[in-house]
């Protein structure tokens, strides 16, 4: 395939590369035969081309590139406000269309359990943001009751005032437990 192209390919081998390039999800309104690509600010079109052309023999029609500006940021050292450098996407016009595979609905292996429970505390959070930004308002704490680890918490504190034996529940290490 790379003896019947059309264009000038470049010479520059490299062989440990010192760039990152991510393939981005599509958009929805992005047809099939586009796909978009986050790279290097030093990267240009013939670079996205040639790489693609020869890590990955896939062949390219036309290459897009956009500047992202960033929002400008306070600096914590010096208080002074300047602009983080804008990320780069390239776009490219494929010679075959490339479908992302669907997402699998058992993510149970990749997903650990604290992984499961931190993608619910997420969605529970942007639940809350949603509903404030709805709202307009800022809900007291008597509206939004209490959570399920301030009970936990309220009760152990119940029984620690009724018992009085603390414990954590976990084994000593012999050499700190005191000897009598």
């Amino acid at each position: 395939m790379a003896s019947k192209q059309l264009f000038r390919t470049g010479k520059k081998q490299v062989f440990l590369p010192d760039h990152t390039v991510i393939f981005l999800r599509p958009r929805d309104t992005q047809p099939p035969n586009f796909a978009s690509f986050q790279v290097p600010l030093t990267f240009n079109k013939l670079d996205l081309r040639d790489y693609l052309l020869h890590a990955y023999n896939v062949p390219v029609l036309s290459v897009r590139s956009q500047l992202t500006q960033r929002r400008p940021i306070r600096s914590k050292v010096h208080h002074r406000i300047y602009r983080p450098p804008p990320i780069k996407t390239m776009t490219v016009e494929l010679h075959q269309p490339f479908v992302w595979p669907e997402e699998p609905e058992d993510k149970s292996e990749w997903n650990t359990p604290w992984m499961e429970k931190r993608e619910q505390e997420r969605q529970k959070q942007e639940e809350l943001t949603d509903s404030l930004k709805k709202s307009g308002k800022w809900p007291l704490r008597d509206e939004t009751g209490a959570t399920h680890e301030s009970l936990e918490l309220r009760k152990e504190a119940k029984r620690l005032l009724r018992e009085g034996n603390w414990s954590n529940r976990n084994e000593l290490d012999p050499k700190f437990v005191k000897e009598k």
